[in-house]
């Protein structure tokens, strides 16, 4: 589990600012903790279409200075339409032969090659037969760069880069309390300005999804032809999704709407020329807004952009399970990140090591005269333990002297059962410590032999070896004469303090 030190020491207002850049707009939605509950404080958008990088930069930072945007909180959105998505259905469920699999489709799934992109992917599930189907989301680094660019020469840092869609399907479970059943199959659809995101979601995935290149701002004031074209666009996304993926049948048609379409589209007409029950939801409906938060959306000038990714990707605690910043900045932060761990670490042992010596140095005194006080008591006690002492050596002694002469007792005992009438010895010999040596005679050699695995099937001995068997001749008699090692097994062996 990984540790925030830096919590230990900064205790600063979480709002979390989720900013997204596309071509004519700069939208920001910023969320606070309020009592631990999670509420959007602003919503604030700029047209860009006519600026300069260096404009919109220069526009961002006084933003962030009116808001006191931190860093620390900084998500940055990118759009649908500004993305390239693919449902792959790829041979493994081992998450790592996935990612090695993922790397080579880079060059199939894109014109591009693959350190010109940025890309990641959700593995959607498995089935029987080993295949995973698979989101991929790849986004070209140009677009990503432009965005760190214009943020960072703000002054500001990203710290993660969303996908809007992952918001979008965040923003379901916000408007809805009642999470959908894990097998229908529903569409959601984010109606913006340029474009319309379409995405088809079973329980809680992304299963599919599409850039509808049809906004609010196409064919102004008239709104029949645009809800006409709007529901043809819908229809061919429909049809794609049912041509690439096999899958269930739709349930529901949820469409988020900004405020200018209010009530212009025809819900009776939308479900009979799409099919499935059609829902239109103001997109901040039961959203949580702070006081300031509803002053700023009813005071929003451009009431045909949609936020409803934005909030999505603000206000869940869940995290986003699409990240799609630059792996150099990722390398970054994670330097960064261990370089001002180990920093507060250092602090944080100072300070445990000040005051671990001041209770030290505080009981110093009170434990040198509490020593003081046991030598004196150890000196009086030292003539009494003298005595002891005398009692505690002679019990040694007696103890060492009952346990060799035991111990050469049962050696003798455990030659006298090995050995035959065949046989003399000559010598015992026992060197007092690990070892006992025989030397005598036998009628014939095979009998040392034997006599040697008797030996060995002793309990007290191991390894037991002929050191020499040599034949002689007595008168007419042929005598062989002996000498056999037997080491004591390791628990009869007799340290130093027990010698003979």
């Amino acid at each position: 589990m990984k540790i925030n030190l830096a919590s230990l020491f900064q205790k600063q207002e979480q709002v979390t600012t989720v900013f997204q850049i596309d071509g004519n707009w700069l939208r920001l939605v910023q969320v606070k903790v309020f009592k631990r509950e999670k509420k959007v404080s602003m919503v604030k958008v700029l047209e860009i279409a006519n600026l300069t990088d260096e404009q919109i930069s220069s526009k961002v930072s006084a933003m962030a200075s009116e808001l006191k945007i931190n860093s620390r909180y900084l998500i940055l959105s990118i759009p649908r339409h500004q993305t390239t998505t693919r449902n792959l259905d790829l041979p493994s469920s081992n998450p790592a032969e996935i990612k090695d699999m993922i790397e080579l489709q880079i060059g199939k799934q894109t014109p591009y090659a693959s350190d010109e992109v940025i890309k990641d992917y959700q593995i959607l599930g498995s089935n029987a037969e080993g295949y995973s189907k698979v989101l991929l989301v790849i986004v070209h680094k140009d677009i990503v760069n432009r965005c760190f660019k214009i943020i960072e020469s703000a002054g500001l840092k990203v710290q993660k880069v969303s996908f809007s869609s992952e918001g979008l399907l965040n923003w379901r479970s916000l408007v809805y309390a009642q999470k959908p059943p894990a097998e229908k199959v529903q569409v959601l659809i984010e109606i913006d300005y340029d474009a319309s995101d379409f995405e088809v979601v079973l329980g809680d995935k992304l299963v599919f999804g599409r850039s509808i290149s049809l906004g609010v701002s196409q064919f102004p004031g008239q709104f029949d032809l645009w809800q006409k074209k709007f529901i043809e666009e819908v229809n061919h996304s429909i049809y794609a999704y049912q041509n690439e993926i096999i899958g269930k049948e739709i349930d529901k048609i949820i469409i988020s709407r900004p405020r200018l379409v209010a009530d212009s589209l025809d819900k009776a007409v939308l479900e009979k020329e799409l099919g499935p029950s059609v829902e239109i939801v103001d997109q901040f409906k039961d959203i949580p807004l702070s006081g300031e938060g509803a002053v700023a959306y009813n005071n929003l000038v451009r009431t045909d952009l949609s936020f409803a990714g934005l909030l999505g990707l603000g206000l869940p605690a869940s995290e986003h399970k699409i990240d799609l910043i630059p792996q150099e900045h990722q390398i970054g932060k994670a330097v960064k990140e261990k370089g001002k761990d180990l920093y507060l670490m250092g602090i944080l042992l100072v300070f445990i090591l000040v005051a671990v010596s001041g209770v030290f140095l505080g009981r110093m005194y009170n434990k040198e005269r509490y020593l003081n006080q046991l030598k004196k008591r150890l000196t009086e006690i030292q003539d009494k333990t003298k005595a002891l002492n005398g009692m505690v050596s002679g019990i040694e002694t007696i103890k060492d002297r009952v346990y060799t002469r035991g111990m050469s007792l049962n050696l003798i005992y455990e030659v006298h059962k090995a050995i035959t009438p065949e046989m003399h010895l000559v010598s015992i010999t026992f060197d007092g410590k690990d070892a006992l040596t025989l030397r005598g005679q036998s009628n014939e050699m095979s009998e040392v032999f034997n006599f040697v695995s008797r030996l060995e099937d002793s309990p007290y001995f191991q390894n037991v070896k002929t050191k020499y068997a040599t034949k002689r001749k007595e008168g007419k008699k042929e005598i062989t004469d002996f000498e056999i090692s037997c080491p004591l097994e390791e628990k009869y062996k007799i340290s130093d303090k027990y010698k003979l």
